[in-house]
């Protein structure tokens, strides 16, 4: 989706005091590991009609998003995964890989009408099977540390996608910070740009060399309002749905 779903949550920010100024925008090539295992996801909406939003490969037949990405605006009604389609790697009209989609799982609490309400970005995530497989290497998803342990560690990210003022070119920002929030539900505060068109990229923790996907981009800080942190679904959100999603891709090629 063109838009990136936007909120200001004020105490957020108290988690990123003296970290101001550290996320820096970087040079990426989306044809090199692990830029290809991310791509555009365009969603057809009608004849000459289409909206878009960034998406990750997280197994041969299954890409990672968010729930928001695959609403009709013009129809107000979700999307049939025939209109899903995945470009990995793209770059000014080329691109490594396309598949379409075969199926889509979503939570059922998530409603869009509630847009970014506290109850409800908890369950902005959506795993979408492809048709046919995409023959790159994905990108593995990593289970954070408990919310209390977490929050008193800086976690070091980076983040590339699709903006909507630049969406030909893959664009990227390093050493961003993140933080998981307390409650039962958490999410991941950090200091990462969000631009629209950006939604539904991955947040990358990179240790020893190998990125792992921690986190789902749902939401920015209001458009026109104050600078702020952007939120993320952790992958605790979503990797029991997506492990049993593999293993039965694994299971029945």
């Amino acid at each position: 989706m063109q838009g990136l779903t936007r909120v200001c949550l004020v105490a957020a920010a108290s988690l990123f005091a003296g970290t101001a100024g550290w996320a820096e925008e970087m040079t990426v090539d989306p044809a090199h590991w692990p830029f290809t295992a991310i791509g555009k996801l365009n969603v057809v909406t009608g004849p000459g009609s289409r909206q878009f939003c960034t998406a990750t490969l997280i197994g041969p037949r299954l890409v990672l998003t968010a729930a928001h990405c695959l609403w009709d605006r013009p129809r107000q009604r979700w999307v049939e995964p025939e209109a899903i389609h995945f470009v990995a790697g793209y770059d000014q009209g080329h691109y490594v890989a396309h598949a379409l989609a075969s199926s889509v799982r979503k939570p059922p609490e998530y409603v869009y009408a509630y847009g970014t309400s506290r109850p409800n970005m908890p369950n902005d995530w959506a795993l979408i099977e492809l048709a046919s497989p995409i023959p790159l290497r994905p990108l593995a998803l990593e289970h954070l540390a408990a919310p209390g342990e977490a929050r008193r560690t800086r976690i070091d990210i980076q983040r590339a996608g699709y903006r909507r003022t630049t969406s030909q070119l893959m664009s990227a920002q390093n050493k961003c910070a993140a933080r998981l929030t307390d409650g039962p539900s958490p999410l991941l505060v950090h200091d990462c740009r969000a631009i629209p068109g950006e939604s539904g990229s991955a947040l990358l923790q990179v240790e020893d060399g190998q990125p792992t996907v921690i986190g789902v981009l749902v939401a920015g800080p209001r458009a026109g309002g104050p600078a702020g942190p952007s939120f993320a679904v952790p992958t605790s959100a979503f990797l029991g749905a997506a492990r049993e999603i593999l293993g039965r891709q694994i299971a029945t090629p």
